[in-house]
């Protein structure tokens, strides 16, 4: 492979990181994968995350077009978060991630035994 090659590689997958690495972003992606639900719900699958950075990192994937804030009921003052329609191209991604840190956690424990 030549050096443009990977380099252009290597950008993808740091872009990629750049969006749902972080400590919150990808487990934010997972909670909501097929599911939408309100900031107390997502907060809870979280927890101990604070308000203050679930807001953040809220507002960062709905800018990046990773999820989308749906508006309900004024007077109920109810707010959903769904996976957006681009969003939902990582959920594969996302699943694969977690059935590699199963095993991953698998191979850990055996090796501290």
């Amino acid at each position: 492979m030549e050096n443009n090659t990977k380099r252009l590689i290597t950008r993808d997958v740091q872009d990629t990181i750049d969006l749902i690495g972080g400590r919150w972003r990808g487990a934010i992606m997972a909670s909501l994968c097929g599911t939408p639900k309100r900031f107390s719900q997502i907060k809870a699958d979280l927890d101990p995350i604070t308000s203050r950075v679930l807001i953040k990192e809220l507002r960062y994937l709905e800018e990046n077009k990773m999820i989308e804030r749906i508006e309900g009921d004024q007077a109920a003052n109810s707010v959903q978060y769904i996976t957006s329609e681009h969003g939902k191209s990582i959920e594969p991604l996302i699943i694969h991630i977690q059935q590699w840190a199963l095993k991953h956690r698998e191979i850990i424990l055996k090796k501290n035994k």
